[in-house]
């Protein structure tokens, strides 16, 4: 590939990054260097001092281009800055993959100070009988908490006003190539992604919402899960993870631990919940499920189900083993039945495959 001006060291197959900002941003730049580079199979691995922080949007496009994040330390040692294993040189990446596995290191510090949210990860389908309205799902949800998107773009800063008819018309627009997009607020950023598959538009949404802290709100995850409900009644969603996790009050992304998220709940759309195996016990052991949509029974397939996961973890891997993974991603069309990889909050625990993609062929 032709240089780059971005490019500050070639290590082999890795193209190496650095970045001395505070604060690093998925430019146009950085953008075309990441396509660029997963197009010829090359890994960009992005290097920054300790203090740096990444926007949502730069960590979900290190995620979905393969690239990787390395921390160099003041005693000019390497981690990943995602999961603070420490790394010998650019080359672990390389052979290890972009976001190494293992204890982290010391250097990898404890957040201080973080805030509650909650994530939701949604994917859905628009089908010709209903009207293509990317982010109106997130209005929805973001109602919920008292936070709306302010401003939105396909590259930072994010500085168009936000408008879902706008956002809209961008993605038809962008057809039959690929649509990604971001908005942030007060207390709010999300990537949006879609793409065409046999006539039905694929829409992933990935959110994330401060929300007070625990006692402040008692009845907001009921309000929160109540709102999904809504969403889904207006929307075919396919499949969804609901996440309590904790993270910087700015959104920003930091080099440090902020602790495992707990899973909430799941949506499995009317279309996904015949690909369900219901034998043995149902609901599955620490989960209890209600229902949404219009139709036939529940085991007919004309209805969705959210289910509500008593047991953070081992209720959502206890519900997952009942999931028929090669059929949901038919439905999908190659988004990921685990919207919430891209930013590593289900790594390790579950793998259901598959990328984000956009209006078009992925």
């Amino acid at each position: 590939m032709v240089r780059h001006p971005l490019i500050d060291d070639v290590v082999g197959p890795a193209i190496v990054v650095d970045s001395d900002s505070q604060v690093v941003w998925l430019t146009e730049a950085l953008a075309s260097l990441l396509r660029r580079a997963s197009a010829a199979e090359r890994m960009v691995v992005l290097r920054t001092g300790p203090q740096a922080a990444l926007t949502p949007a730069l960590r979900h496009a290190l995620g979905v281009h393969g690239a990787a994040w390395a921390v160099r330390d003041f005693d000019g040692s390497l981690r990943d800055g995602r999961t603070g294993v420490r790394a010998a040189g650019v080359e672990d990446f390389v052979e290890r993959g972009p976001e190494l596995l293992g204890t982290p290191s010391p250097e990898h510090p404890v957040a201080g100070d973080s805030v509650r949210q909650i994530s939701i990860d949604l994917t859905l389908r628009h089908h010709d009988e209903r009207a293509i309205d990317i982010g109106s799902a997130i209005e929805a949800l973001c109602h919920t908490v008292g936070t709306c998107p302010t401003r939105w773009g396909t590259a930072e800063p994010l500085s168009v006003p936000w408008d879902r008819w706008v956002v809209t018309q961008y993605a038809k627009h962008e057809s039959p190539g690929v649509s990604t997009s971001y908005a942030v607020g007060d207390g709010f950023s999300a990537t949006m992604t879609a793409h065409l598959t046999d006539g039905v538009v694929i829409e992933t949404m990935s959110a994330v919402l401060t929300i007070p802290e625990d006692g402040a709100d008692p009845e907001l995850a009921d309000r929160l899960l109540e709102a999904v409900h809504r969403v889904a009644e207006d929307v075919v969603p396919v499949f969804g993870v609901v996440m309590q996790r904790r993270g910087d009050a700015d959104h920003l992304v930091r080099a440090v631990s902020h602790g495992e998220p707990a899973p909430l709940a799941v949506v499995v759309g009317p279309e996904a919940a015949g690909f369900l195996d219901r034998g043995a016990v149902w609901p599955p052991p620490h989960t209890s499920t209600s229902t949404f949509g219009a139709g036939a029974a529940v085991d007919g397939g004309g209805q969705g189900l959210i289910v509500r996961l008593e047991d953070g973890w081992t209720a959502l891997e206890s519900f997952l083993d009942r999931i028929d993974e090669d059929r949901f991603l038919q439905l999908v069309g190659g988004a990921p039945l685990d919207p919430a990889h891209d930013e590593g909050t289900l790594d390790g625990h579950v793998s259901a495959g598959g990328r984000h993609g956009g209006i078009g062929a992925p």
